[in-house]
């Protein structure tokens, strides 16, 4: 497929209309009628749906896929093609990113990164391990902090220093709030959300278990965030790292340590044998040297 008919098949779409994308493009509206008719008889699909005398544009199912899959393939060329083109330290950095507080170390590097090199731009992404693996094969994503363990065969990475620990966030109104520990015994028949991406590590089965009928998780998340309005909404409680929710006094929540402990630890990942951009190694310098700051002055995390 031509990369350029691919782009302005983009630009339609986002503009609602073929006389908005043709100004934008500064091409007649006749020629970009025939270039997505030209994409509509290579790819074997109606595309758009024409309606009111060709003023407004739908999306065919067909046009929905292929809209969702050029959107990323033009931006991954627009992206090499300013990564090529450009002499300085410049250009976007996608970080894809469960959340946990060893983010911290990240974004201080991040901050480093920006403030030596102005040009540079972060985008985040937020997901679970097995989502951020995907953006990470798929180009998506130059960086990505997985949670551990996962199979690193096809990254290279650095670990992050932080260790977060995991616990039960609960209404502070909860039967089980007024405990310094939660133990597994605990845990039963009391409704939970878990990390999606816990499910699919499966570092959850010594608390978890999903034979015993009183072991009750009754959805997933990836945002904690939203999982504590669920939590505050009184759906259930949730198990999720210390210290990425408000749980103070006037929040509403409580969170309560799992006992023995569950440490989660992460790191930063690329892909393999794939070349990075000189903001990327930038990045990297910055948070290696965060890092040995950060071991210096706390040898013993």
């Amino acid at each position: 497929m031509d990369i350029e008919i691919l782009h302005h098949f983009v630009t339609t779409v986002q503009e609602g209309g073929i006389a908005a994308a043709a100004e934008l493009l500064r091409i007649s509206q006749s020629t970009l009628s025939r270039q997505i008719q030209s994409l509509e008889r290579e790819v074997g699909a109606t595309l758009l749906q024409r309606r009111n005398r060709g003023r407004e544009l739908r999306l065919t199912r067909e046009g929905r896929l292929l809209y969702r899959r050029a959107e990323e393939i033009v931006d991954l060329v627009t992206r090499a093609r300013a990564e090529i083109t450009s002499d300085d330290v410049s250009g976007d950095i996608h970080l894809a990113a469960a959340q946990l507080p060893s983010m911290d170390i990240v974004a201080q590097a991040a901050n480093d990164t920006r403030n030596a090199h102005p040009d540079v731009r972060f985008h985040l992404i937020d997901g679970y391990s097995t989502d951020i693996m995907k953006q990470l094969d798929n180009g998506l994503a130059d960086f990505g902090v997985l949670v551990q363990p996962v199979d690193m065969g096809d990254y290279d990475w650095i670990d992050l220093p932080e260790t977060d620990r995991n616990g039960l966030l609960m209404p502070d109104s909860h039967p089980l709030a007024d405990r310094e520990r939660i133990t597994r015994a605990d845990l039963r028949d009391v409704p939970m959300l878990v990390p999606q991406g816990a499910l699919s590590r499966n570092n959850l089965s010594g608390w978890l278990n999903a034979r015993d009928r009183r072991t009750k998780v009754v959805g997933t998340m990836n945002l904690a965030y939203n999982a504590s309005l669920f939590v505050k909404a009184g759906y259930g409680c949730a198990v999720i790292p210390e210290g990425i929710i408000d749980t103070s006094p006037s929040s509403g929540l409580r969170f309560v340590p799992l006992d023995p402990p569950l440490i989660v630890r992460s790191c930063l990942a690329w892909k393999r044998n794939q070349p990075l951009t000189k903001a990327g190694e930038a990045f990297l310098e910055c948070l290696n040297a965060r890092i040995q700051a950060r071991n210096t002055t706390q040898p013993d995390r």
